[in-house]
């Protein structure tokens, strides 16, 4: 979670607690969470993502990323009435990555993932399979009228198993959002599943507010005091990062900035590159000549 907060430029809290976030939901048996409120371990932080094949970036805030446990998994489908329940993730420790609501299109939300996963994946912390549940995504989306600084009443998005599913959940999302408001209703404040097969959402609970949740420090789990002597020992552990390396790149091989990105934007394809450089592969750009 520590080379988490350094790689998206957060602060870390020297110290921080645990807390207990109550809720009654059959994915909780215990029906309470162990996470983080007030203190989580890094706040205040940021990533630059590339949105489009120029090499533009855009600036997303990263409010925090806290450690809690996992709950389990509701499984719903037409194949059965009723739900199921997989518990087999319950209490499996994860760090949660919290955004700032600074992403404006369904694109920029995937540039942001994109970033996010690369990161993980260069760090080492997670293989990144979302089929496996080893990264998982939640999609908080509201719309306002063009021009409005008030941002719109929210819904979240569950069970976006892949980034294509996000793009096409998101688009859904915010035209079902834009027709209630043309048609004089209201967007109600929930959670909401996205079914692959239907391409749409659907209801699934009312979302609560933090004061919903009832949070209080987690009485079994001292304060954690992270010492500066080990914040020091891990920002210097940390690797190579995308960006940095994709600036390599451009300087020591003379690559345009999109293939740059390209090629680090997947740890392994970068891995497979310097393999093949250090091989005596051929680096720098191709110019292909106009024959008369």
């Amino acid at each position: 979670a520590v080379r988490m907060g350094y790689a998206l430029h957060c602060s870390i809290n020297n110290i921080c607690k645990m807390d207990r976030k109550n809720y009654f939901y059959p994915d909780l048996p215990k029906a309470y969470q162990i996470s983080q409120f007030d203190i989580p371990l890094c706040e205040n932080g940021y990533i630059d993502a590339i949105v489009d094949e120029e090499g533009h970036t855009k600036r997303i805030g990263v409010t925090r990323i806290h450690i809690e446990e996992d709950a389990g998994k509701l499984i719903h489908s037409d194949d059965f009435a009723g739900s199921l329940v997989d518990f087999n993730r319950c209490g499996v420790p994860l760090i949660e990555i919290v955004s700032e609501p600074d992403m404006r299109s369904s694109a920029e939300a995937k540039a942001y993932l994109d970033t996010i996963k690369a990161t993980l994946q260069y760090l080492g912390i997670s293989d990144c399979k979302m089929q496996e549940g080893s990264l998982r995504c939640d999609v908080n989306l509201s719309v306002r009228p063009a021009g409005s600084q008030t941002l719109g009443t929210r819904t979240e998005m569950k069970n976006l198993n892949s980034f294509k599913a996000i793009v096409r959940a998101i688009a859904y999302e915010a035209r079902r959002q834009i027709e209630r408001l043309e048609d004089g209703k209201r967007v109600v404040q929930e959670t909401r599943r996205w079914d692959e097969n239907k391409d749409a959402t659907f209801s699934m609970r009312s979302k609560e507010n933090a004061q919903d949740y009832r949070y209080f420090p987690e009485p079994d789990i001292p304060p954690l005091e992270i010492t500066e002597t080990y914040l020091e020992r891990l920002r210097a552990q940390l690797p190579e990062m995308a960006e940095e390396k994709a600036a390599r790149y451009q300087a020591a091989f003379g690559l345009p900035a999109y293939d740059a990105d390209m090629i680090t934007g997947q740890k392994a394809l970068a891995d497979f590159f310097e393999r093949a450089v250090a091989l005596g592969a051929p680096a720098g750009v191709c110019h292909s000549k106009r024959w008369s």
